[in-house]
This record gives structure tokens, C-alpha cells and sequence, in this order.
């Protein structure tokens, strides 16, 4: 089986070469990803930011710091003075939530823990995984599903089960090593999504 990063590395001599390829195979990366899932992302969010719904952002690791980004971009980064509030949520963020519900419930239950607690039938559940198989944000997206919500997923690899699960996915396609190259276009595509909607809600991005 073929692992980009690591082909990447043994054919570079030295950083700078790796650099440029890892570049070049982001870019591979960026191309392959379908425009029109982006822009039904987009729509799903939209939908549920005009039904006055919550969006619920679930993701471990380096993922989990792209939730968090997302949160902070819609909160404060797509805020405009008379539009509808985007409410966003990173369920990682709350480190006392998680601990004790991994110390009762085992970890594949911390995020479906919280769910329970506040989510609400219509509310969207969005997953960024890149191997699209974490544990905790699969059985959180079926438990979602089960109660109401509208279900999307951000995944690498080849889309795991999320990529079967989720209502909406948009798809990285890598290899099983590519952990960074997914991560870094998770927050390309969350800046996608969140300039887009702050542009189309009449928010400048300058200053001055």
C-alpha cells in the first residue's frame, strides 16, 4: 500500500524538498475535493443558521483544534450586526464534560454524553474525522441521527463510516498516513465555508 508522507520523505534530500512536496500534494488534495459537496455544506449550515438550530461540531486531536477554529469563526469572525446568530459549539472544548464522561462512560461516550444533554430535534451534527472511523464521533453521528438532527462529516482516507452515515460528506481522498494534509484541509475548508457566509451576510473582512 502506497503512504504519501512517507514516499514523500524518502524521495526528498532534506527539508526544503519535503516541503515542496508536501506542498505540491496538497495541492493534489485540494483538487480532488468536489466543489458542489463544499456548496452543499454550505447549504445544510445556512439552513440550519436561518431555522435558529445549533450546530454541534464533534472531532479529536488536531481535528478537535479545527472545531474549535470553526467556533470562533462563527462566533465572532461571521458575526454582523442584525443577522441571525450562527451557534456553534466544539463538544472537545469542555475538558471537565469529557472527563467525567469518559471516567463514567468510557470515552467512545463523550461526545453522545453531551448530545443528550443539548441537542435538539433539527439541530446539526457536524464530524470531522479523518479516518471517518473514530469511535466516539461514530456512534455520537448514528446517536444524532436516531434523534432528530441533521448529520455532515469532514473525512480523509477513504470516508470510513461516516462517510456513510452522515446526510452531507465532504471527502479528502489520502492515505492512511496523510493525517496532516486532512487536518490542514479541514481548516482550509472551514475557512471556505465560514469567509463565504460572512461575505454573504455583508461582513467585511478588512479593516479600515
Amino acid at each position: 500500500m502506497m503512504h504519501q508522507l512517507e514516499s514523500i520523505f524518502r524521495r526528498a534530500d532534506g527539508a526544503a524538498q519535503y516541503a515542496g512536496s508536501y506542498f505540491a500534494r496538497m495541492r493534489e488534495v485540494m483538487d480532488a475535493v468536489d466543489p458542489q459537496k463544499v456548496a452543499a455544506a454550505v447549504e445544510m449550515i445556512e439552513q440550519t443558521i436561518d431555522a435558529g438550530r445549533t450546530i454541534f461540531i464533534l472531532a479529536n486531536g488536531g481535528s478537535a483544534a479545527v472545531a474549535s477554529h470553526f467556533v470562533n469563526d462563527a462566533v465572532c469572525g461571521a458575526w454582523v450586526d442584525g443577522a441571525k446568530p450562527i451557534r456553534a459549539f466544539a463538544l472537545a472544548d469542555n475538558v471537565e464534560s469529557i472527563t467525567a464522561l469518559a471516567n463514567d462512560y468510557g470515552y467512545d461516550g463523550v461526545f453522545t454524553g453531551q448530545l443528550r444533554m443539548l441537542m435538539h430535534e433539527g439541530d446539526l451534527v457536524l464530524a470531522l474525522s479523518v479516518s471517518g472511523n473514530s469511535g466516539n464521533v461514530v456512534s455520537a453521528v448514528e446517536w444524532a441521527a436516531a434523534h432528530g438532527a441533521r448529520t455532515m462529516a469532514w473525512t480523509g482516507f477513504d470516508g470510513g463510516r461516516l462517510r456513510e452515515l452522515a446526510q452531507c460528506c465532504v471527502h479528502m481522498p489520502t492515505t492512511a498516513d496523510e493525517y496532516g494534509p486532512v487536518e490542514d484541509m479541514f481548516s482550509i475548508l472551514e475557512h471556505v465555508v465560514m469567509t463565504f457566509l460572512a461575505l454573504k451576510r455583508g461582513r467585511r473582512l478588512h479593516k479600515g
